[in-house]
Parts: C-alpha cells; sequence; structure tokens
C-alpha cells in the first residue's frame, strides 16, 4: 500500500471509529435511519483526490475557513468544483477543497496540500443553496452540516447532489 493510500486509510479509520460510536449512542433512539453519523456517508459516498496532483490557487484564504475559501473559489471559476470532507496532514480534520473534471485538487486554504482527502465534490446548485439558507444543522462543515446531513441521516444520501469527480474509495482495494 502506497503512502497515500495508507494516509486515506488513517481517514477511514477515524471515521469509522466516529461512525460505531455514533451507532452504539443513537440506534436504539433511530433504528431505521438509514447512517447515523456522517462517516458512514463519507465513506460509502466519499471520493479519494490525491495531493500530488495539487495545483496551486492564486489567492489562498485564510487559515481556518476553508468552507468559506473554497465557496469562494467554487464561485469565482466556473471550472471548479466545491468538495467537502476530511483532509490529513497528521490527524483527520473536517476540511473543504476545489477540484477540477480531470480530479486535480486545488488547496484553498493550506499552504501546503495534505497527505490524503477524502470527500463529496457537491454541485454548485446545493453549496448556493445551503449558504443561502444559512441554516446549519452541526457545528462543522457547510454542506455536510446544513440542514440536509439531518436529511441524509434519517432517509439515505442524495447522490443526484454531486458531481463525479475524485477516485471512488472502493478503488483501494485493501480498506
Amino acid at each position: 500500500m502506497t503512502g497515500i493510500d495508507q494516509s486515506v486509510k488513517g481517514i477511514v479509520q477515524w471515521l469509522d471509529m466516529l461512525t460505531s460510536t455514533a451507532r452504539r449512542n443513537s440506534a436504539e433512539r433511530y433504528p431505521h435511519w438509514a447512517h447515523h453519523h456522517i462517516g458512514e456517508i463519507l465513506i460509502k459516498h466519499g471520493r479519494i483526490f490525491r495531493p500530488q496532483t495539487a495545483l496551486p490557487v492564486s489567492n489562498p484564504g485564510p487559515t481556518k475557513r476553508c468552507f468559506h475559501n473554497s465557496m469562494e473559489t467554487a464561485f469565482a471559476h466556473d471550472d471548479l468544483t466545491y468538495v467537502e470532507g476530511f483532509a490529513s496532514t497528521y490527524f483527520p480534520t473536517e476540511h473543504a477543497w476545489c477540484t477540477d473534471a480531470s480530479g486535480a485538487l486545488y488547496e484553498t486554504t493550506w499552504k501546503k496540500p495534505g497527505d490524503a482527502y477524502l470527500g463529496i465534490p457537491f454541485k454548485w446548485e446545493v453549496v448556493a443553496q445551503v449558504n443561502e439558507a444559512n441554516e446549519f444543522a452541526s457545528g462543522g462543515g457547510f454542506v455536510l452540516g446544513s440542514r440536509l446531513l439531518i436529511d441524509w441521516l434519517e432517509n439515505g444520501f442524495d447522490e443526484s447532489l454531486t458531481v463525479n469527480i475524485g477516485e471512488p474509495l472502493s478503488n483501494l482495494h485493501s480498506i
């Protein structure tokens, strides 16, 4: 397994641990929900973005504003797609970045790309809708922290809101 695959595996293991805990804590209260944690959605629907494909962004935004920075970058560049999920440097962190149609990664916040990126590329209409509604269900994420998340946890994730870019997690056979 290559270093990048090892880093992606670290994100998956982290999300799996969070998911297991959430499932234990909520399965009795919400037995019919499709998912019990955002980690389940990311493991099932997330895409891998390779840091070695990272291309520079002319003006990276301020640190700790990755969701905003990525949204602004995608808005300013019709050829880029907003992606939200987890990235890792030393530890998996909720993060957002952009990608182009080839799956190249555009790191909009960190000066140096992380070791691994696992996220969901969203259609611009979804990002704009969430931004306009300005209603968030959790403290983390932007799209993945919006009220849409509650619906996805309860009823299942809506793939029609995504863009088919990036490498499916299932391509890593050893995870």
